[in-house]
């Protein structure tokens, strides 16, 4: 049996800082899980994530070559590709075949970093994968719809690394799941196959419930001014449809024990959130912030 190793997030991001040279630090920051658990230490189990992974957003965050520059000064500090079973690609290769810029410090393997962009003009649509050269081929970059909402409102860590606000990271994973897909992760989470679009509206869940309420009726507000700002024309048709997925996930309930499952073996490890309680987080979620945004979207 394999044994799960935890980190705390508050040390990886002091080590991110020191390591991260200067130039670049200045010009990403840190989205996912990595984000979240750093800014919910105090609460989440022993102050310790379950992962390795620091996915890291470049800005300016739609230039392309702004991530080429990035991960080749990475390259040239000492920072070295994670091995993948993709070899670089050549230009005419599908972007969704190319390996990932996933690179380890110089000197450990203890964590590895990966360059996201956000996709340019609100009309970029879902386009998961971009192609970028760097000097030994080409590389994909994850380029997800909705990443855009993680640039408002930004946060800053005591090392003095940026990530995402929890709000921002919920609304994006809302909107990138109207429904419940039937892609499944490559990797088991807890010795379960988990369906993407459970974890991800689980993660929904796991940052509502670790927020107090008085804080969540705030999201409402946030997250219209930052789908105006993001998605100036698209706006009202996204936010008529930022419930569904949600609805979808609580009327079918193996995917309900999926998400809630995802939360506890995450980021609700150390609070022993059951069923009906995550339950209870997402009605509230929907009263207090989706419907007052579906409603301004009519």
């Amino acid at each position: 049996m394999n044994r799960v190793t935890t980190v705390d997030p508050r040390d990886l991001f002091a080590r991110l800082a020191l390591e991260l040279p200067a130039e670049v630090r200045d010009h990403v920051f840190v989205v996912g899980s990595l984000a979240a658990a750093c800014h919910h230490a105090d609460h989440i189990e022993g102050g310790r994530v379950r992962t390795k992974d620091a996915d890291l957003v470049t800005h300016p965050a739609s230039a392309v070559t702004s991530a080429a520059l990035i991960a080749s000064r990475l390259r040239s500090s000492g920072w070295r590709q994670k091995p993948s079973d993709r070899a670089p690609g050549l230009p005419t290769t599908p972007p969704q075949e190319l390996p990932a810029i996933r690179l380890y410090p110089p000197h450990h393997e203890d964590y590895f970093v990966e360059i996201l962009i956000v996709p340019e003009g609100e009309y970029a649509g879902a386009k998961p994968w971009v192609g970028v050269e760097l000097d030994d081929g080409w590389y994909g970059l994850p380029s997800f719809e909705f990443l855009a909402l993680t640039l408002i409102d930004r946060q800053r860590s005591e090392a003095g690394l940026e990530y995402a606000h929890p709000s921002m990271m919920a609304l994006a994973n809302l909107l990138s799941h109207p429904e419940l897909g039937s892609h499944v992760m490559s990797t088991p989470i807890g010795d379960r196959d988990i369906h993407r679009s459970s974890k991800d509206l689980g993660r929904v869940l796991a940052l509502a419930r670790l927020e107090p309420r008085e804080e969540t009726e705030r999201w409402a507000t946030r997250w219209r001014y930052a789908l105006e700002t993001c998605f100036p024309t698209r706006w009202p048709s996204l936010a008529a449809r930022l419930g569904m997925g949600l609805r979808a996930l609580l009327d079918d309930d193996m995917r309900f024990d999926e998400a809630w499952h995802c939360c506890n073996v995450g980021l609700l490890a150390a609070m022993g959130v059951t069923k009906e309680e995550l339950r209870f987080t997402a009605l509230q979620l929907l009263e207090d912030a989706i419907a007052p945004i579906e409603v301004a979207a009519m």
